[in-house]
């Protein structure tokens, strides 16, 4: 069984008011994004996209 994206949270999105950092998709809300992100991307991609934002924000101590 595969999980299905709303429509709204596609390419073809009217207002496309939300990106999905990950891809060119756009949504009209937050919730819509946040499903895309679950139902599109792996974790891996997800954390890795942190992490870079992090990185660049700066330096990550442990």
């Amino acid at each position: 069984m595969q999980a299905s994206i709303p429509e709204r949270a596609t390419e073809a999105a009217k207002s496309d008011t939300y990106g999905c950092p990950l891809c060119n998709c756009g949504a009209d809300s937050e919730d819509d994004i946040y499903c895309h992100l679950l139902v599109s991307h792996r974790k891996s991609a997800l954390a890795n996209a942190l992490l870079e934002r992090v990185d660049g924000d700066e330096q990550v101590h442990c």
